[in-house]
């Protein structure tokens, strides 16, 4: 199969319309419109339905659309991975985080990555941990933090740290004034703030922590939390990097709850190349993790400590 079919083909498909992808690959409209009979006689079915406005793909069409972006993605990455084994690292790196890590952990680390590359850049995608396991799976992420429970055996798992579970409120409503932790006692009858992924994952620890989670309100959205917060509804459960500066300012206080924690690791595909990039970029993920360990000891632990 000619890969500069499946890259024509691809472009029709983004188009909607052949004649305007014809015009953005530089090539006449009926040489494009023979490649893509060539790729539907190789195939064996229609690929593009054709309309007043333009073609939309069949349901082959929409298989052939997805793997052909992997396929022709890979394609591209092998020239620049052969290249970058005797030159600095280049290309794109599309990397997936939870939104609790991106302010605390993450900024000083990107920054200094790309001083350090220029020739790398990066697209960033902030979400929850379900969404980065999809996004790898997918292939449209190359590399994620995320909780290490969730684990899938064609993704290849790097172990960063443990984030204690806090119970996050406004300063002026805070009930807890004088205790530094709580037990998971104090958090039964409480109105919980929680995300969607934390509450499964706290709900499976009632029983041996004996408490009850009451949810007052269960949302994806770090923003959502935090002007929830605010307004009084309730006390956040999650990890507090995601309000750090919040806590710093006095604005949010809380108080790690004992024995919860949430655990992270970093995420790729087992059948992906580990190009130049990605290694320096991995590497200094993991030196940052450290950094964090020494540096703020009652948010990060270790993970053989992580349940002390």
């Amino acid at each position: 199969m000619d890969f500069s079919n499946l890259r024509y083909f691809a472009e029709v498909v983004r188009q909607q319309n052949v004649t305007k992808a014809a015009r953005r690959l530089g090539i006449a409209q009926p040489a494009l419109t023979r490649r893509l009979h060539v790729l539907e006689e190789e195939l064996g079915t229609p690929l593009l339905l054709r309309h007043r406005r333009g073609v939309r793909p069949t349901d082959a069409g929409l298989i052939v659309f997805e793997r052909a972006q992997l396929l022709l993605r890979l394609a591209d990455e092998m020239q620049g991975d052969v290249m970058s084994q005797t030159t600095e690292p280049s290309g794109q790196i599309r990397f997936g985080y939870p939104p609790s890590l991106g302010n605390l952990f993450l900024a000083r680390l990107i920054a200094e990555y790309l001083r350090k590359f220029p020739r790398v850049s990066l697209q960033l995608d902030e979400y929850f941990s379900p969404a980065v396991s999809e996004e790898l799976l997918s292939g449209r992420i190359d590399i994620g933090i995320m909780t290490c429970e969730a684990e899938h055996p064609d993704l290849q798992l790097v172990p960063l740290f443990a984030e204690s579970l806090w119970l996050i409120g406004r300063a002026d409503i805070w009930p807890f004034k004088s205790s530094k932790s709580l037990l998971p006692s104090h958090i039964t009858g409480q109105p919980i703030l929680i995300a969607s992924f934390l509450r499964t994952v706290v709900e499976r620890r009632e029983a041996e922590n004996n408490f009850h989670l009451q949810v007052r309100m269960e949302a994806d959205a770090l923003t959502t939390l935090r002007e929830s917060m605010r307004a009084g509804i309730g006390y956040m459960l999650g990890p507090p990097s995601g309000v750090s500066q919040q806590l710093d300012s006095g604005e949010f206080v809380g108080a790690p709850v004992r024995g919860l924690s949430v655990t992270r690791g970093l995420f790729r595909r087992r059948d992906r190349p580990l190009t130049r990039a990605l290694q320096e970029f991995e590497a200094m993920i993991l030196a940052q993790s450290a950094e964090l360990l020494q540096k703020r000891p009652t948010m990060f632990k270790t993970l053989a400590t992580a349940k002390r």
